[in-house]
């Protein structure tokens, strides 16, 4: 296994440093089949994202070395979590699996985003964070079956921090760190904290991201070739030492 925490005070560094570790993996995996095989550097890579870098993340700065990434790009992304969205040309999108996927019964299906939103309006009634907030988009009854494609963002957990904050917690079984990380993240980070964390009147202290497979196609690995080593914030470079210290220690961090 080849595997790495990264803690961030930085959205566009966060993904920096996500590349240059795995273009560096010895694993490879193959996708798809027949003739329309694709090889990619791969690892499990967790990434933690602080107030800052969820700040930047919702400002959309993302990194200026990414070429898959755009304005438009993003726009697009974000469409595909807006309320009323056409979804019937595609096999699936993350706002139709959170609403649509799990029924009640015949009728009636569960929507899982009022589920996330008042979980966490609970947790701030009753002072008390849970770790039983959680929404599901892979359903193992469709997917594990399917020959469409299948959902690779799996699971979001929001969990009341105290003091107006709260943290989310995704898992991804399969990420594209090259073509698609950048965009998507965005697009959600916006969604979470649109429609479950200020309704709440919360703010995300922190965003942690853990995925089975973070990966590059090789004939994306040029990318690395082209990479700009951004700066930091001066006024965060203590803080990013600290998190640095703590993930090498493996000691716990009090978030603030």
């Amino acid at each position: 296994m080849y595997s790495t925490t990264i803690m961030e005070t930085s959205f566009p560094k966060a993904w920096e440093r996500a590349v240059q570790f795995v273009s560096k993996s010895p694993l490879e995996l193959k996708f798809g089949g027949g003739t329309e095989i694709k090889k990619a550097r791969d690892s499990q890579v967790s990434i933690i994202l602080d107030k800052n870098a969820v700040q930047e993340a919702l400002n959309e700065q993302y990194h200026p070395s990414d070429p898959f990434c755009s304005k438009d790009k993003i726009k697009l992304y974000k469409q595909e979590y807006k309320a009323g969205f056409d979804a019937t040309t595609f096999d699936y999108t993350y706002r139709d699996r959170l609403e649509n996927t799990f029924l009640f019964d015949d009728d009636y299906p569960i929507n899982q985003i009022d589920i996330l939103r008042n979980g966490l309006q609970k947790q701030i009634d009753e002072g008390i964070g849970s770790n039983r907030n959680v929404a599901i988009l892979f359903n193992p009854m469709i997917d594990n079956f399917s020959r469409k494609a299948t959902p690779c963002f799996n699971e979001i957990l929001v969990r009341w921090e105290g003091n107006n904050q709260c943290s989310v917690h995704t898992t991804f079984r399969s990420h594209d760190l090259a073509s698609a990380w950048n965009a998507n993240m965005l697009a959600l980070t916006e969604f979470i904290n649109e429609e479950v964390v200020k309704p709440c009147g919360c703010k995300i202290v922190y965003w942690s991201e853990h995925n089975f497979s973070l990966h590059i196609y090789k004939y994306n690995l040029s990318i690395v070739d082209s990479m700009i080593k951004i700066n930091r914030n001066p006024q965060l470079i203590n803080k990013q030492k600290e998190y640095d210290r703590i993930v090498a220690s493996g000691l716990p961090l009090r978030w603030d």
